[in-house]
């Protein structure tokens, strides 16, 4: 019986110890050195697709990342609405953090955006240049 015991015990530790490391990988994850499209998707459910080029910038007193990407193809929008983008607007938080020729100038941008773990992260869409800008606020 002790035996039985000890097998389970040393098999739930085997087991547990790499699901606990990736669970600390993703939640440590929340600069730009890694995993920052993992992140962003498993927030927000809606998948990434491939992309050519990639800009990221991390804003540490307000814990917040944003990421430019432009796509391969384009992003599925049926969990996006269509909205009216003007420069100055607040749709993104880390709109600061980017360079003038790197932030939205479409009129017409779609966005999705939404709260999980306690962390708000949007993205939105130019479907004409096919960029996309993701931004995930870590809860302080």
């Amino acid at each position: 019986m002790k035996k039985k015991i000890i097998i389970w015990t040393i098999t739930a530790l085997v087991l547990a110890t790499p699901i606990l490391l990736i669970y600390l990988t993703f939640s440590n994850s929340t600069d730009c050195s890694q995993l920052v499209i993992d992140t962003y998707e498993l927030h927000s459910g809606i998948n990434i697709p491939e992309v050519e080029f990639v800009n990221c910038y991390y804003d540490e007193s307000s814990n917040t990342r944003i990421s430019i990407y432009d796509l391969n193809s384009n992003i599925d929008l049926s969990k996006f609405e269509l909205s009216e983008f003007k420069p100055e607007s607040s749709l993104l938080n880390g709109m600061a953090l980017l360079d003038k020729s790197e932030r939205p100038n479409n009129p017409k941008m779609y966005l999705a955006s939404g709260e999980k773990w306690g962390n708000k992260w949007a993205y939105l869409v130019d479907n004409n240049s096919r960029r996309l800008w993701a931004e995930l606020s870590y809860d302080n």
